[in-house]
């Protein structure tokens, strides 16, 4: 991809998150060209007025025959393997929101169809990208990090909690902690065949992790505690960070005009999408990320239905 040339993304799926998360960001991007795509043509016809998209679709081989530079799949979790599977056959570069799927099956079989195709497979999770993640991120030697991620009255099929939910904890403290992982220990409270809260702790090599997630709290919240020798950081929702040294308390809060995407990284998430796909070479390291992170959902679920 030429420095000022535009490329082509079609986005499939036009669903909550495609409305409030990816749209405001790759409607005015300067690099992007948008292209829709949905069944649902009120929704299609709405958006596209909306920011001004001039090409449409509501069928995904019609889309594909346009061979886009890119297409980022933001529908169901239950429809990315089926559609993920055509655009990467057509070797178009594919950009979906987590997970890849539900299955740890279709999930390697798309891994396999994008490296034997040599076609650029991109999961997103933008908790990476978050600027206190990106500063803690730097930090050397973790001595101990822990996640907590809380929803209100919202308990659900284990599979689907850890899967679509959770796993933004797990993938955050893989990112975060280095090493191999070991000592798993896994803590569930169900009730019926519904999963409320879990805790999960592990070790990589010098650092103890935690993950935890309770979706019967009063609301919503993320928390997340990261420790080197002699330092703790304490992030609050994205928008505020303490750090402590030496007994010292330093805020670090968030710019008052950074948006709520920007906050959770959304914004540096979709520049490194872009440089991705500017990359001449296959890398296949970013297929073996992906894979970590939902054979370690796998292992938790496992673990929970095991009880």
């Amino acid at each position: 991809m030429k420095e000022q040339q535009k490329i082509r993304i079609a986005i499939v799926g036009l669903g909550d998150i495609a409305q409030k998360a990816y749209l405001p960001i790759v409607a005015s991007h300067a690099k992007i060209v948008p292209v829709l795509c949905t069944r649902n043509k009120d929704a299609l016809s709405r958006i596209a007025n909306q920011y001004r998209i001039a090409e449409t679709y509501t069928d995904i081989e019609e889309l594909i025959n346009t061979n886009p530079d890119a297409a980022m799949v933001h529908t169901a979790t239950d429809s990315h393997y089926e559609i993920i599977k055509k655009l990467l056959t057509a070797k178009i570069a594919v950009f979906v929101d987590k997970p890849l799927s539900y299955s740890i099956e279709e999930c390697d079989e798309l891994l396999g169809l994008a490296v034997a195709n040599k076609t650029l497979l991109y999961v997103g999770f933008n908790r990476r990208f978050a600027p206190f993640i990106q500063h803690i991120s730097k930090e050397d030697n973790p001595t101990q990090i822990t996640w907590q991620k809380n929803r209100a009255n919202l308990p659900g099929d284990p599979r689907v909690f850890v899967f679509d939910d959770f796993i933004h904890v797990l993938d955050s403290l893989l990112f975060l902690a280095k090493g191999p992982i070991c000592n798993v220990q896994v803590r569930s409270l169900k009730k019926g065949n519904m999963l409320q809260a879990i805790q999960v702790q592990w070790q990589q090599s010098n650092t103890l992790v935690q993950g935890s997630m309770n979706r019967m709290s009063g609301y919503t919240q993320e928390l997340v505690e990261f420790y080197t020798a002699g330092n703790t950081w304490q992030i609050n929702d994205f928008t505020s960070c303490s750090h402590f040294k030496n007994e010292r308390h330093e805020i670090l809060n968030a710019a008052s005009w950074d948006s709520a995407l920007h906050k959770k990284g959304f914004h540096h998430m979709i520049e490194d999408w872009l440089k991705a796909l500017s990359e001449k070479e296959f890398n296949t390291a970013r297929i073996e990320d992906i894979r970590a992170t939902h054979y370690f959902c796998e292992q938790i679920v496992k673990k929970v239905l095991e009880v």
